[in-house]
């Protein structure tokens, strides 16, 4: 199903649940932090109930991402794609987070040399 055809509590609960995975974190444990049932974090995650506002804002504290991306999820445009990149960045130690920042230099330059 592509997104213009998903309804906006599927594409909201794909969002949930990329976050939630990347974040390693299970369904329980979410359900935890917020206060709820697993139950509730499968029936967002698979689009069957429309979290209320004030689950969402607490999901993006969770996620620590801003409320609109979660909302809006991801899309094709390079801001978006930077963002979603650095928030993936800011969830690995220093280290880890040091050596992805040169390895991606390192491809974008040469793949600019390839054209």
């Amino acid at each position: 199903m592509s997104k213009h055809t998903e309804s906006v509590e599927q594409r909201l609960g794909k969002a949930i649940a990329r976050e939630r995975a990347a974040m390693g974190l299970t369904q329980e444990e979410l359900a935890r932090a917020l206060g709820v049932t697993q139950e509730t974090i499968s029936r967002f995650e698979r689009g069957t109930v429309l979290p209320p506002l004030q689950r969402l804002l607490q999901l993006a504290d969770v996620f620590d991402i801003p409320l609109d991306n979660l909302v809006r999820g991801t899309t094709n445009r390079a801001a978006d794609d930077g963002l979603e990149i650095a928030m993936m960045l800011k969830r690995l130690q220093p280290e880890n987070r040091e050596f992805v920042r040169r390895w991606v230099m390192e491809m974008c330059q040469r793949l600019n040399q390839k054209r």
